[in-house]
């Protein structure tokens, strides 16, 4: 009877240990370098809040298309700084997170300290302190619309005239020394977001070589400026897919 009860415990203990979920929390697409981009390029440090400093925590939830929603602030220091904080919150796209797999809704925290002079110093360093729309009119919502189903294509741009932006590439390509030692080729794809102020957000790999050439892709994006597409006659938020091409660099 004895060996019966040992024997059913193990049994019930293999089970519930084969039945437990794997959780995954969402993260930031990107990570680290994308909300950094997205703070450093959108934040505005309202004026109503510029005496107060400290750490802002928000609590929020991660759908299945990784958008944030449903804020709760668990510390404030301002409500112009908590807000201001929600809208970077917002424009970051997310990983959703996976219970046992499954894609599912989750919720997650960030927080980011504030300091007035700190955000100074950042100003100088962007070169403008107020949302600066060189394109009017846009769209203030910050709703995605995909490229395919934009009106007017986005432009690109380099020292003030447009150009098309696979001769651009071809022109100032720098394959990375690492790829080069490796013998790395291919073609990197990337997915981004041109935001309606015609800088560039979230930044996603779809297809990678290795060796740099991602980053080097990227840096070929933002070496030209953007003329945001437009829907409806106004500029808006679109995301934007192109291949760059590392070892044949003919478009």
């Amino acid at each position: 009877m004895k060996k019966l009860l040992v024997l059913l415990i193990y049994i019930n203990l293999s089970f519930g240990g084969y039945c437990q979920f794997i959780s995954v929390s969402p993260q930031i697409m990107g990570g680290k370098y994308n909300y950094n981009l997205i703070f450093n390029q959108e934040f505005y440090f309202p004026i109503e809040a510029k005496q107060a400093e400290g750490e802002v925590n928000i609590d929020f939830l991660v759908d299945i298309n990784g958008i944030a929603s449903d804020f709760h602030i668990i510390q404030s220091v301002h409500p112009k700084l908590d807000s201001a904080f929600i809208n970077i919150i917002e424009r970051c796209l997310f990983i959703p997170g996976t219970n046992d797999g499954v894609i599912s809704p989750m919720r997650m925290k960030l927080s980011e300290k504030f300091k007035y002079k700190k955000y100074q110093k950042l100003v100088k360093r962007r070169k403008y302190a107020e949302p600066p729309y060189p394109f009017e009119p846009y769209n203030p919502s910050l709703n995605i619309i995909d490229f395919s189903k934009v009106e007017i294509k986005a432009k690109t741009f380099y020292q003030g005239e447009e150009m098309n932006i696979f001769k651009f590439i071809s022109q100032y390509i720098k394959i990375p020394d690492a790829a080069v030692k490796q013998g790395l080729k291919g073609v990197v794809e990337l997915e981004f977001i041109i935001e309606a102020s015609g800088r560039l957000s979230n930044f996603k790999e779809i297809r990678g070589v290795g060796g740099g050439c991602t980053e080097e892709a990227i840096r070929l994006m933002q070496l030209v400026d953007w003329k945001p597409a437009m829907v409806h006659g106004k500029y808006i938020r679109s995301t934007y897919r192109i291949k760059v091409n590392f070892g044949h660099t003919q478009y």
